[in-house]
């Protein structure tokens, strides 16, 4: 009896001797009964349910006081209430869970029962949370955490809650390094690091300058490292030879040797006419006809015949069985460069080439081209005869490189009257001389003489020198137009300007300034309209 009750936050009365009291509520409200010495009871009524007699019990208070080592830790008080200790808190008498959590400790759930009226006491201790010890193979390893140096191992720390990074490192060895997660009430744990050896070894093979691929590594032979100790497995290979793989177990500092065999083919040397001397490489092995078991490889080959004639040149072996035919009766050696030969290439009958080049061609005359961007092209005739030499050196004259803007663009551009593009004009290829230069516009046209030297660039910017007619015209109504600060009448009217920048302004007919701005008439064409609205 004599509770009292709120509604929306209100005090709107008290119930009688028997416990009861009438309200009328006609939309969706919050309730609340208190009574000194009991809980408070909540409670949101809705009418549409239809309820017209509501029992409620109050429940009488108790009291907690609660306390932890060390202090600050959160209290959950049946999953809602939370408060920090040490706190004292009111509830109802009955049977409570209570939840304690703190950064850094072990959290802790459990239930306590209270009493009518009465003060319940909870002590409580935490244990840290986090805790970590740290062990390596061998002792003594150096220990940082989140890259702070924190000591060597065995060591034990604890850990706020959150991820880190681990990392062991000894001299010697390989740095071995670990995430690890620490949760709010991360039981202690224990992590072991064994590290690994680092050794310095030098990988030789035979023959030199192989590619090896070695646990995702690549490197060229010879090559000296650092690496972790431990197996290896390896795949070797260059031209001329067989592939290898294979396991290599690197446990010390050393050097270790990888074997490829070499691949061989079968050479078969002739010539016309036969008995030519054969040298390979610099070296006689022999007269024609004849053949040779020889390793893959680049050779230079060069035979010589009756009365000094000669042929020779490179002979890739890398089949199994490869013909060398030196024909010094019907072909010719050519010996081919120009300067320079950069970026030249010389074409001769179906051949393509760069320089500098050794060819072998049929007796006769031919002509040869040489080509390069920044050259004009030429071209020159050489006889070759059978089993002699010709050596051929070729001087390319060099062009200059000419660029072209005008204002307006499209210009019409012309040397020595020859028509070659329209502006704007990029990395045209001119040889040296003097040129009479022609830009011409739709209005009118400006010539002078340009000399041109080799290898040089030349930037030229032209601007039409003509004037520019505009008309302006308005809708709906005619509008004056002054140019520069002159009165040039009302619309429709013709304005000849020079190129340039000039300034604008428009009246209305009742003399007010409806719009002004710039002019810039360098890029208008000859005839131009402007239009001018509202």
């Amino acid at each position: 009896p004599q509770s009292s009750i709120y509604v929306n936050g209100t005090l709107i009365g008290q119930t009688n001797m028997n416990g009861t009291l009438t309200v009328n509520i006609n939309t969706v409200s919050n309730i609340r009964i208190e009574n000194i010495g009991y809980f408070p009871y909540d409670f949101t009524y809705d009418p549409s349910s239809n309820a017209t007699f509501l029992t409620v019990k109050l429940q009488p208070i108790s009291y907690i006081s609660m306390n932890t080592d060390p202090k600050g830790a959160s209290v959950t008080l049946d999953g809602k209430s939370t408060f920090f200790t040490p706190a004292t808190f009111t509830t109802y008498a009955g049977i409570h869970s209570i939840s304690i959590s703190m950064n850094g400790y072990i959290s802790k759930s459990f239930s306590i029962s209270t009493f009518p009226f009465q003060m319940t006491v909870q002590n409580v201790t935490l244990q840290p949370s986090g805790q970590v010890s740290l062990k390596s193979a061998p002792d003594g390893a150096l220990v940082f955490l989140d890259d702070q140096y924190i000591g060597k191992t065995p060591i034990s720390t604890v850990l706020s809650p959150g991820m880190h990074t681990i990392s062991v490192s000894a001299t010697n060895f390989m740095t071995s390094s670990t995430s690890i997660s620490i949760q709010m009430s991360s039981t202690p744990q224990t992590l072991f690091f064994r590290l690994t050896k680092i050794v310095s070894v030098t990988v030789l093979s035979s023959p030199s300058n192989v590619t090896i691929s070695m646990n995702g590594k690549t490197f060229t032979t010879p090559q000296t490292m650092q690496i972790p100790s431990g197996t290896y497995t390896y795949a070797a290979s260059v031209a001329y030879f067989q592939p290898a793989t294979g396991t290599i177990k690197i446990d010390r500092s050393g050097t270790y040797e990888v074997y490829l065999q070499p691949m061989t083919a079968l050479v078969a040397f002739s010539s016309n006419p036969q008995g030519a001397a054969v040298e390979l490489n610099g070296k006689l092995i022999g007269q024609t006809q004849m053949t040779r078991q020889i390793p893959y490889g680049l050779y230079h080959v060069k035979m010589v015949g009756i009365g000094g004639k000669v042929w020779f040149g490179d002979v890739k072996v890398d089949h199994q069985v490869v013909n060398v035919y030196g024909d010094m009766i019907n072909a010719g050696m050519l010996l081919l460069n120009a300067t320079p030969s950069f970026k030249t290439i010389a074409h001769i009958g179906q051949i393509w080439t760069t320089l500098p080049a050794t060819l072998t061609a049929s007796v006769g005359v031919y002509p040869i081209e040489f080509f390069n961007p920044n050259y004009p092209e030429k071209t020159v005739y050489v006889k070759i005869s059978g089993g002699a030499v010709t050596n051929l050196y070729e001087y390319l004259e060099p062009m200059a490189s000419l660029f072209a803007q005008s204002f307006p663009p499209a210009a019409t551009v012309t040397l020595n009257g020859k028509f070659i593009a329209k502006t704007p004009i990029f990395d045209f290829k001119v040889l040296p001389g003097t040129y009479n230069l022609k830009i011409s516009w739709n209005d009118g046209y400006i010539e002078r003489t340009l000399s041109i030297e080799g290898q040089q660039t030349y930037t030229l910017s032209f601007n039409d020198p003509t004037f520019v007619e505009i008309s302006f015209i308005s809708y709906p109504d005619p509008v004056k137009i002054f140019v520069d600060h002159h009165d040039e009448g009302y619309t429709p009217c013709n304005v000849k300007l020079s190129r340039g920048i000039h300034s604008y302004q428009v009246y209305d007919l009742l003399g007010n300034q409806i719009e002004s701005g710039i002019l810039q008439t360098t890029m208008f064409s000859s005839k131009t309209y402007f239009f001018i609205g509202g």
